[in-house]
């Protein structure tokens, strides 16, 4: 008992981690929409990675890019009638105001660091990223089914720990740990049945989709911890999720133009007026889901992020029983063990506090430009 009691060390209560760890079950209901979304697609022939991809990110850009740009002219016009001087349009932050001004973001902008990560070159670099995760997590529904994509998206958890420990400096505790481990082990328990039944619902070679799926995840982490740097650096919801739709819109853009332009009229004759709406359905819950990824990023970090999605897993299963072909005896079972296992390592997860207070006097803090947010560490140089 002492050995599991030294083990999950209860951490003082963060209102503001919790928080967006409550946010991330919005995101995840969201996220399972459009999951379900797109295994309708595949399973009537419809499916179009690159498009559907594309679609996401016409809707942030149409939204986000002009939005920023208001915000940005509406703070030069602040900046000017208090003599500070214009801001500019363009994504890197600008010089701070003067002493006696107040500060015109919101958000955390750390202490005598530099904008490193809020440069176009790295905006591009998010973009891309973010693009190809979600080119190669709808290219698995063609392979696998509804379930494994989105109980195979724990992978995201230990992909987000590594690389935020390595861009972010965060420091993981053994509960943090025990919490990744649990839920690879639901990861690898679904792999191992779909492996041997066929995956259940769909899947025509559910190995090599569950493999695009983890590919993915990795993807999404990699874009997440970015995302979260940005945030963390000072950048508003409106400048990432505009950099992400803009510079997103023009690389899959691209993508659909060399992959999939031939294949278009193919699928709006399989797709139909029902394919018309689930193309709908899937990019609009998507857009909200990406709505409100900064604001859990910026409260509770990737990883907290990412353990959170996991509840989506609950609402995919019951997508699948409601729409497709539920499950078999052994089916179920194993996707209760493995929900089980996701559930525990979601528990243990959130029950070990926020890892970016864990860094100790090593770690600069942030100075909180908006009254609401409380201090975090500064990430480390890249």
């Amino acid at each position: 008992m002492d050995a599991i009691k030294r083990l999950f060390d209860a951490q003082p209560v963060d209102s503001r981690w919790v928080s967006g760890l409550a946010l991330a079950q919005g995101c995840a209901f969201l996220t399972s929409l459009s999951a379900t979304a797109s295994t309708a697609l595949a399973n009537r022939g419809a499916s179009a990675p690159a498009w559907q991809s594309f679609f996401i990110y016409v809707l942030l850009g149409g939204f986000y890019v002009p939005y920023h740009a208001r915000q940005k002219s509406r703070e030069s016009e602040a900046d000017d009638a208090s003599g500070a001087g214009g801001h500019g349009t363009g994504f890197t932050e600008p010089a701070p105001p003067p002493p006696s001004s107040p500060p015109l973001s919101t958000g955390l902008t750390p202490q005598g660091t530099s904008s490193s990560s809020r440069t176009p070159a790295r905006y591009a670099l998010l973009a891309f990223i973010d693009t190809q995760a979600n080119y190669w997590i709808v290219k698995a529904f063609r392979y696998t089914s509804l379930t494994s994509v989105t109980l195979l998206d724990c992978a995201a958890v230990p992909f987000s720990m590594a690389l935020s420990i390595a861009i972010l400096g965060s420091s993981y505790s053994r509960a943090h740990i025990a919490g990744g481990a649990l839920s690879f082990c639901g990861l690898a328990l679904l792999v191992l049945t779909d492996t041997k039944s066929g995956g259940g619902s769909g899947g025509s070679n559910p190995p090599l989709g569950d493999f695009m799926v983890i590919v993915a995840a990795a993807l999404y982490a990699s874009s997440n911890v970015l995302q979260e740097r940005a945030l963390l650096e000072g950048a508003s919801t409106s400048e990432v999720l505009a950099a992400i739709g803009g510079m997103g819109a023009v690389i899959s853009g691209i993508q659909c133009a060399v992959f999939e332009l031939k294949d278009l009229s193919k699928v709006g004759r399989a797709a139909g007026a029902e394919g018309f709406l689930e193309m709908a359905a899937f990019a609009v819950s998507l857009f909200a889901m990406y709505s409100l990824v900064p604001e859990v990023l910026r409260r509770s970090g990737s990883a907290a992020f990412n353990v959170g999605m996991l509840s989506s897993d609950l609402w995919a299963a019951l997508a699948r029983v409601v729409f497709f072909a539920g499950f078999t005896a052994a089916s179920f079972l194993s996707f209760a063990a493995s929900f089980v296992l996701v559930a525990f390592g979601t528990v243990v997860f959130a029950s070990a506090g926020d890892p970016l207070r864990l860094g100790g006097e090593r770690r600069r803090e942030y100075e909180v430009l908006d009254e609401d947010l409380e201090d975090r560490p500064a990430p480390p140089p890249l």
